[in-house]
Formats: C-alpha cells, structure tokens, sequence
C-alpha cells in the first residue's frame, strides 16, 4: 500500500577518489602528521554540501586494489584475484548496464565485471593512453563515446606539476559526466576510480596534495549536476587517506608506520540524487556498508552475501504489518494515511521518518520508523486509552532528539 513518494534513481555512479581522507575535508575532523603537527584541510562545497553524508566511515585496509574489492563486494576479507559475487553481478542480474572509468588500482577480475570500461593500466600521470574494452553485446553507442574520451586524454595531460595532476583528475570526472548525460533512459551502475589525489600525496607533499584535492570542487559539481538532471544517484567515497610525516615530505597509508593511523583509515561518504535524506549520520560506518547501501537505494533485491548493512539514509521507508484486524488503519498526528478492510498482512510504503500509530477496533499500536520496520500485531493489542502515555513518552523522547540534532548542526554551522 503506498502512503507516500518513492523516489527510484534511474542509475547509479560510485566515485572513488583515491587516497582522499577525510580528515583532509570534513569539518568535524583535523588531521595531524605523524609528528604531531596539525595539517590544513580543503573546502569542498560539492562534497559536503549536501545529500547524505556519514560522518566516521573507515576502510578495512588502506590499500587501493584490495580497498576497491572491499567496496565492490562489501566484504573485508575479499581476494582481489577471486572476487566472488559482486555489486555488479547483482545489477546485472536486475538488468543494469554496468560499467567503469579507471585511471589506477583495479586488478583484472575488476575490469572483467563490466559492460563496458575505460581504463589506465599505466599509473605515469603524462604518455599513457585509455583502453577501452567492451563484453559482448553492450550498446554500439558506447564505444565512439569512450573512444572519443579515450582520445581527450592527452589534451587534459599536457601540464606539469600540481596543474597536471588536478588536469588528470578532470578528464575522469568530465568523461563520467559526459557518459551520464549520453544515457537517458538506461539503467547503469557506472564506478569511477580518480587517481591523482593518491599520486599527489605520494609525491607533493601536504601542500601540493591539498591544491589537488582543492581543485576537485568544480568538475566534481559538473558530475553532481549531471547526475541530478538525469534522476541518477551519486555515491562519493575513497578508497583509503593519507599521512605525513610531517608538514613537509611525501605521504603515504599502506606501510606500517601509517596504516593504523585515521588520517589513513577514514573516508568520506557522501549520497547524492532521488530518493536520499538530507542529513549528516552519525556513528562509526564502514566501507562494506557502501555496496548495500546503493543496492537499497536502487530498490535492487538479489542474492549479495556482504558483511556490511545499508545506511539508514533514504527519504522513505516500508512498514510490513502482520497478524493485523479487520478495519486496520495507519495515522500521524491527526492524520489518516491509509486503511484497510481485511485482517492479515499489510505492507506499508513511502513513509518517512518519523512516529506512527496503528488503529483497529478500539485499538492502537505505537511505532516510530527509522528505517525499513516489521511489525506483528498479532497478541500486541493495546487498549487505545492505556497506549496514551506510551505514545507521549516516545513523542517527547522523539522531540528531545530533534533538539538536539539542532542544536549540534548550529552549533557545526558556527563553527
């Protein structure tokens, strides 16, 4: 039974921007160098503007290959040479397109689980040339398209310098916006791996790895846009951070030295398109909850065995009732969202966060969704005068932590 809008996103584009740390460019968090120096961080309105954004999410393993099989199955202990069922597995089974943008870090098994791909096995910033390869009956209309991004890759790596790796990290999320706007009315999966936020870690040192990340601001709100005129739902994460020594030298996140570290181990994780809350979530997340979490999103059901559990980020969500009487009916507040005539089995749809009751014959049942929630009435009947005070208690637990939720976002936003 529908109660209210259910936003379904028309694809999906997962942006994994490697070696981006959070610590680098979310307000809540500060990142130190392994000397104890405190480090500069990076606006990016695109990035934490808005959507859905969880504020502690952290990496299994800070380490690209095997962090990007970590994503794409939702499972920590995953082989990147035997990968198992995949996100993309799942998609296609539910007639998804699925393809990938690659400049670095994926191992064969990867590229083999897409429709089509656009990639880079050569990691050099400058000279190295996008391999376009294609599984047996994709759309004849991808193949000029890669191609022609393929060829636009060498204009995008002429500059040298921190100028050539912020050029570098363009041409992935130009081409990924350009490829969305040329796929109206086609179910995708599309991953996007942006590569030069890690190299310039590596190499630049904190200043030139905060120009680099900096100047993702502007393509990354192309993409945004893009995605949002074409009713698809964008999912920005990395694969791991980066640490330095100090506020000189070059980082790193994998060795030893840096691999415990937070500046190494958190990412950020921002939702953005149809059907996704405006909020900022609280508590500690990991990266396995990504691949569920798109999957929910999508509406898609299948078979996909992942240690990780969606987000409760959507607009809306389902209530299944059991054991329900004849003349069952669901209200907030005063109002009366829906009924019915027959007992049994009732499932609820497009509601959205919030405190709900239940009424049947001189009858009430107290719920509050936060999430997609199963209820059997069955033996649960309460008198409708005794669920009174119940019903007051949760609407004033409910209000108490709503003030809060305020008073901390006034409290960021001043910050």
């Amino acid at each position: 039974m529908q109660v209210g809008p259910q936003a379904q996103p028309g694809g999906a584009v997962i942006l994994v921007v490697d070696g981006l740390g959070a610590s680098y460019v979310y307000p809540e968090h500060r990142a130190y160098a392994l000397d104890g120096s405190p480090l500069d961080g990076a606006v990016l309105f695109n990035l934490t503007g808005g959507g859905a954004r969880a504020v502690d999410v952290q990496v299994p393993v800070p380490e690209t290959t095997k962090s990007h099989s970590v994503l794409i199955t939702g499972n920590s202990g995953t082989d990147p040479d035997n990968l198992g069922p995949t996100i993309f597995d799942v998609a296609r089974a539910n007639g998804y397109l699925c393809l990938a943008l690659l400049e670095r870090g994926d191992a064969m098994p990867v590229l083999q689980e897409m429709d089509g791909v656009l990639y880079l096995a050569d990691n050099s910033l400058h000279g190295a040339e996008p391999i376009p390869g294609f599984r047996a009956g994709a759309p004849p209309a991808l193949s000029p398209l890669f191609q022609e991004w393929r060829d636009r890759f060498a204009g995008y790596t002429v500059l040298q310098g921190v100028a050539g790796y912020q050029s570098y990290n363009a041409w992935a999320l130009d081409a990924a916006c350009d490829i969305v706007e040329h796929l109206p009315g086609q179910r995708f999966l599309m991953l996007v791996n942006v590569g030069a936020v890690d190299s310039s870690g590596h190499n630049l040192g904190p200043e030139g790895y905060l120009q680099t990340v900096q100047a993702l601001d502007e393509p990354l709100g192309r993409l945004a846009e893009a995605c949002r005129k074409s009713n698809v739902l964008l999912a920005v994460t990395a694969d791991h951070g980066m640490v330095f020594p100090g506020e000189k030298g070059k980082g790193g996140h994998s060795a030893e030295k840096y691999a415990a570290r937070l500046e190494a181990l958190r990412v950020p994780l921002v939702f953005l398109g149809p059907g996704v809350e405006e909020l900022n979530l609280a508590g500690r997340w990991s990266e396995m909850d990504i691949a569920p979490t798109v999957l929910d999103l999508l509406n898609i059901s299948g078979s996909f065995a992942s240690e990780g559990k969606p987000l409760p980020i959507r607009e809306s969500y389902d209530l299944h009732v059991t054991g329900a009487p004849a003349g069952l009916t669901l209200w907030r507040g005063e109002e009366r969202l829906a009924s019915g005539t027959a007992e049994g089995e009732y499932c609820f749809r497009g509601l959205s966060r919030g405190l709900y009751t239940l009424k049947a014959g001189g009858r009430v049942w107290a719920v509050a969704v936060n999430g997609d929630a199963a209820m059997d009435l069955a033996g649960k009947a309460t008198p409708l005068g005794s669920g009174i005070k119940k019903i007051i208690g949760i609407i004033l637990i409910l209000a108490i932590n709503l003030a809060g939720i305020v008073i901390i976002i006034r409290i960021w936003k001043r910050g």
